[in-house]
Order: structure tokens, then C-alpha cells, then sequence
């Protein structure tokens, strides 16, 4: 769009493309004013319904609880969303790092699976990883007494 604007101030049309952008600017507002009314018209229909349906004061409260649980969620997206800039890095970049090392994984099973099949005995190199961890989380839980 800037780049529109860019072009029209260049060939002397900027006044009728700033005009156009006024109008479609206001029709979008009058679009977001409906949308509004609508979903107004919409809840208040969908009240009445309840209303009929369980009465009044369960309407009311299950709408209360509804829109409680809206605007907690609301609230922990804020949160989320306000995290500072380098912990949704760090974020990003141990996803970065969890996917380059699944497709280097991926793109190395057929050497490891060739390997495998030339030494039988690096067939036994995960079992006894599996096997130690089993037993190394048997001797903790039974030195907390027995919690997992």
C-alpha cells in the first residue's frame, strides 16, 4: 500500500488515492460498527433463548461465568504476549534447535541404520541407555518413598 501511495505521489495522483483511502476507511468503521451491533443482537438473542430455556437467573450466571472465563483468557494472553522480547528469543530459538536436531537425526538414520546393520552390537547401545535410566529412576523413587 505504501508503495502505491509512493507511486501516485510520483505520477501526481496522490489527492484522488488519499480520497479513495478516506472513503474505503470509513466504510470499513460503518462495516466494524455493524459487526458490533450484530454480535450485540446475537448475545441478546442468545440470553433470551437461555432465559427460556433455564430461567433468568441461570442465564444471567452462566453468561457471568462465560464471559469470566473470556476475559481470564484474555488476561493470560496479555501475559503471554508481554513477555519480554528475549525470552520469546530464547523461545524461538530453542524451537530452532529442537528442529535442526530432529532433521539431523532424520537425515543421519540411514548411516546409523547401515551401521547397525554392519556391528549387531550397536543395536545393544540403546537398550542399555533405556535400561539405566529405568533403574536410575527406580533408585530415586525409592529413596523419596516411593513418589514418582
Amino acid at each position: 500500500m505504501i508503495w502505491q501511495l509512493v507511486a501516485k505521489l510520483v505520477t501526481g495522483e496522490a489527492g484522488v488515492y488519499v480520497a479513495r483511502m478516506r472513503r474505503l476507511a470509513v466504510l470499513y468503521a460503518a462495516m466494524a460498527l455493524f459487526a458490533i451491533l450484530m454480535l450485540a443482537y446475537l448475545i441478546s438473542a442468545l440470553y433470551v433463548w437461555i432465559a427460556w430455556l433455564y430461567g433468568p437467573l441461570a442465564a444471567s450466571l452462566g453468561f457471568a461465568a462465560g464471559f469470566f472465563v473470556l476475559i481470564v483468557a484474555t488476561w493470560i494472553a496479555t501475559i503471554i504476549v508481554r513477555r519480554p522480547p528475549r525470552k520469546r528469543a530464547d523461545d524461538r530459538l530453542q524451537r530452532d534447535i529442537a528442529s535442526i536436531a530432529g532433521v539431523a537425526a532424520l537425515s543421519n538414520a540411514p548411516l546409523l541404520f547401515q551401521s547397525a546393520k554392519r556391528n549387531k552390537k550397536l543395536l545393544l547401545v540403546p537398550v542399555v541407555g533405556a535400561v539405566g535410566w529405568a533403574v536410575w529412576r527406580a533408585i530415586t523413587s525409592y529413596r523419596r518413598g516411593g513418589d514418582v
